[in-house]
Formats: structure tokens, sequence, C-alpha cells
């Protein structure tokens, strides 16, 4: 299958690799794991919270046609699998991107409810709930989008239509996000594999941009011979 409108998807791909590393950034910065701190940290960084929220949301947006033009990319070694890696990866994608912004969500909604608990410890008590919890919602996302990377690589391993060292970071990605569960190290796995996502978004654009240049350069020849 290939893929038409190659420019537009060059341009999710792009925008999916940049807001990728973008989120790659995000869990580098201190958050406070004592649940007496964590209202305080949130109210004090809401607005950089608000700004994750819309990042995540625009993430999803344009990562799933990005994954649909890898799809359609890789089909040419095997369809079914092709198919299967773009379901895997845009499920992943939606489950994370709910789960990242339910977790802004809740904790907006406990600081506007604020006024309303029946002591300080009932609101630090639900934030340290809905703390734990977010690591526990973006382990499905994790997982499912890893798979989905993990086969992604194996075709472009073996099509070559991505540098070999392109897939390898595949691979990893899709492995970091399989492994998330297992070893109870969301935060790190993910920071690989939101990375590793975010490096076959930039080279699939490249590539998806390339594949229009030279087919119109193809295509003048024609016209002009």
């Amino acid at each position: 299958m290939d893929v038409d409108r190659g420019g537009a998807f060059a341009v999710f791909a792009i925008f999916a690799g940049v807001l990728s590393l973008l989120l790659f950034v995000f869990p580098t910065v201190y958050s406070p794991r004592a649940p007496t701190q964590l209202l305080p940290f949130f109210k004090s960084h809401q607005s950089s919270y608000i700004v994750f929220a819309v990042t995540i949301l625009i993430w999803v947006i344009v990562a799933i046609p990005f994954v649909v033009a890898v799809g359609g990319l890789l089909s040419a070694r095997s369809r079914s699998l092709a198919h299967a890696a773009t379901l895997l990866s845009a499920g992943g994608i939606l489950l994370l991107g709910f789960a990242a912004f339910a977790f802004v969500g809740a904790f907006l909604a406990i600081v506007a409810a604020g006024g309303a608990a029946p002591s300080a410890a009932a609101a630090t008590y639900q934030a340290a709930i809905w703390s734990n919890l977010s690591f526990l919602l973006a382990d499905p996302g994790l997982m499912t989008l890893g798979f989905g990377q993990f086969l992604f690589a194996w075709l472009a391993w073996n099509s070559g239509t991505f540098p070999r060292a392109v897939s390898l970071v595949g691979f990893v990605g899709g492995l970091a996000g399989l492994l998330t569960l297992a070893t109870y190290q969301t935060s790190v796995l993910a920071m690989i594999q939101i990375g590793a996502f975010g490096v076959w978004g930039g080279v699939t654009g490249v590539v998806l941009l390339r594949r229009k240049v030279f087919g119109a350069s193809m295509n003048e020849r024609k016209g002009g011979g």
C-alpha cells in the first residue's frame, strides 16, 4: 500500500516527532513523591501541567496519522503485520493520551474542589491516590504502543525502508514499552519509548518528503520528455 498525500503525512510525522521530544523532556522535571507535597507542587506548577495536557492531546491527534503513514510505508513486507502494528500503535496512543489527560484533570478537579473537601487530609489522600494510579493508567497504553513499535521495527529491519539504526531505535522503544509493567519503572521506560517514537517521527517525515520531492521530479522529467 502506497502512502498518498505524502506531504500531509510528512507534516503529521514531523509534528509527532517534535511533540514526542517535548513529552520526553517533561518526565525529567522534578515531581515530589511525598503525599503532602503533591498538591502544593501541582498548584505552583499548574500552568505547566495544563500545557502538558494540551500537548498530549495535540500529540494524539498528529501521532495517529503518523503511525498510519508508517504502516503504509512498511506494508509491502507484510500487510497484515503492518495493519496490526498500526492498530496497536493507534490504540496505545489513545490509551496513553487518555491516561495523561485524566491524571492532570483529576488534579485540577481536586484543586478546584479543595474548598469543599472535608479536610486538607482528604484532599491530600485523593491526590496521593491519583499520583500512584497514574502509573497503572499509563502502563496499558505504553505496552500496547510498545508492541506496535516493536512490530514496526521488525518490518523496517526486514524491508530496508528505514536505516538499520532507526530499526534498532524502534526495537529499543518497543521493548521499553512492553517492559513497563513487569519492571515497574514506568517513568524511565516511558522516556525511552517516547524518545524512540520521536526519532521515528522525524525519520518518517524525511522519508515521505524525499518521496514527494523525488516523485515530483520524476513527473516533471516525464512531462518534459
